[in-house]
């Protein structure tokens, strides 16, 4: 008894007591046993005796660790598909995150721009499972919260350097409604023509793309319909298939909300040529609305067409993605406003890298490089081909710093030199007005 008292002290977990002490537990009584382990309850005793008759004396049984899921694997990549959509994020051709796993593993992803905030994501989200996956089962709020706070992104704070397109339609919905704050018409009527721009900017800004599909029965939503030339039979493709027999209320209500406040601004003000003027900066706006509601639908179509080269890709072919990245503004090391004034900035561009990895089909490697450097990819690894000109750039950089430096021990110099001057007059001064008066 006293090396199953020994073992069952040194026990690692109390399943394995129970096994230790199933040994004697049906030869002993319990008042044996508790002489030899004082700590022993009745309960561990009759445990032992009940592990004894089921698994056998001294038989060792481990149990799994109990793992409690509180949602489905599904659940959680099906929220995940629909934030890295082309809906909810928009991809930059430049700048790369590294994320950190659990094990410390780190990889470096391309950087991407989440168009909404959290809260908008989420509502969005929403109202797509119930239009479209209805009967799933979705997460509750707190557990996206967390989910958009582990994926990292950055927030579109402005889309000037973006999307144009974007930036002039909102600006266009802010100037509908200055326009109308000017008018002398009712406080109501002014409230209920402000509200309804605001809901057809934020109805065109989160939940129009989502409602763009290749062919729809609503004109506004089919792509096919929407973005085929009458006038010429290359650049259309009819709709035979379907019929569009159907309205979106959204949609509808944006028109309806834009003729209004046209007719508001043509009843309130009597004087023909404000009118015009007026008229003429609406027109302006109205033009630049529908330019940001056609280019989501261009966007929506691209991207549906990349998306199709990319899932027939091969592992010997690459996917190349020229576009115009930004302007880069040239800067010295100390630039004066008469340099700064009127510069132009140099056009960059950027090509967009894509092939499948051979150990993994279904991922896109994406390499980004500037079109005015060489750079050779293979894998993760870049080699750069223009140490020279780095050499060079370091060198002019280091003559304009020694230049520099010349130019302000000069100054120095120059000024205790009129200093001395100065100090020696002052001297000289004092002596001849002491001897004048004594």
């Amino acid at each position: 008894m006293n090396g199953i008292a020994e073992a069952y002290e040194n026990a690692v977990n109390s399943y394995t007591r129970r096994s230790i002490l199933s040994i004697v537990a049906p030869k002993i009584n319990f008042s044996i046993i508790q002489s030899f382990i004082p700590n022993i309850t009745y309960y561990r005793f009759v445990a032992a005796r009940l592990h004894a008759t089921r698994a056998g004396s001294g038989a060792l049984i481990e149990r799994p660790p109990r793992v409690v899921c509180r949602f489905e694997p599904a659940q959680v990549q099906h929220f995940i598909d629909f934030i890295l959509s082309n809906y909810v994020c928009t991809d930059i051709p430049f700048g790369e995150r590294t994320l950190t796993l659990s094990d410390g593993t780190k990889l470096h992803v391309p950087d991407t721009i989440r168009n909404y905030d959290s809260t908008r994501i989420i509502m969005q989200y929403y109202k797509y499972t119930t239009e479209y996956f209805p009967g799933f089962s979705v997460l509750q709020e707190s557990s996206l919260f967390k989910i958009l706070s582990e994926c990292k992104a950055s927030t579109r704070r402005a889309v000037s350097g973006l999307n144009y397109f974007a930036a002039n339609g909102s600006e266009a919905f802010d100037r509908i409604i200055e326009l109308i704050n000017d008018l002398n018409i009712d406080a109501n009527e002014r409230s209920r023509l402000v509200n309804n721009i605001r809901k057809g900017k934020q109805y065109l800004k989160t939940d129009f793309k989502t409602n763009v599909a290749r062919t729809s029965s609503v004109p506004d939503h089919c792509i096919c319909f929407s973005l085929s030339d009458p006038t010429s039979n290359a650049f259309s493709m009819s709709c035979s298939d379907h019929k569009h027999d159907q309205v979106c209320s959204e949609c509808f209500y944006l028109a309806q909300a834009l003729q209004d406040s046209s007719q508001a601004i043509e009843n309130s003000i009597n004087d023909e040529e404000e009118v015009k003027r007026t008229m003429y900066k609406f027109t302006l706006a109205y033009d630049a609305i529908q330019a940001w509601k056609s280019h989501q639908l261009r966007s929506v179509n691209q991207d549906l067409g990349r998306e199709c080269i990319l899932d027939v890709l091969g592992e010997d072919t690459i996917y190349l993605n020229l576009d115009f990245a930004m302007k880069w503004l040239p800067v010295k090391y100390r630039e004066d406003q008469t340099n700064f004034f009127g510069k132009r900035g140099i056009t960059w561009h950027i090509t967009v890298v894509s092939r499948r990895k051979e150990q993994e089909l279904s991922n896109i490697t994406q390499i980004n490089y500037d079109h005015e450097d060489e750079i050779y990819a293979q894998g993760h690894k870049q080699a750069l081909v223009d140490e020279d000109n780095d050499e060079e750039s370091e060198n002019d950089c280091e003559y304009e710093t020694s230049k520099e430096i010349i130019q302000m021990n000069f100054f120095i110099f120059y000024f205790l030199l009129i200093f001395m001057i100065l100090m020696l007059s002052a001297q000289v001064l004092y002596k001849l007005i002491y001897l004048i008066y004594s």
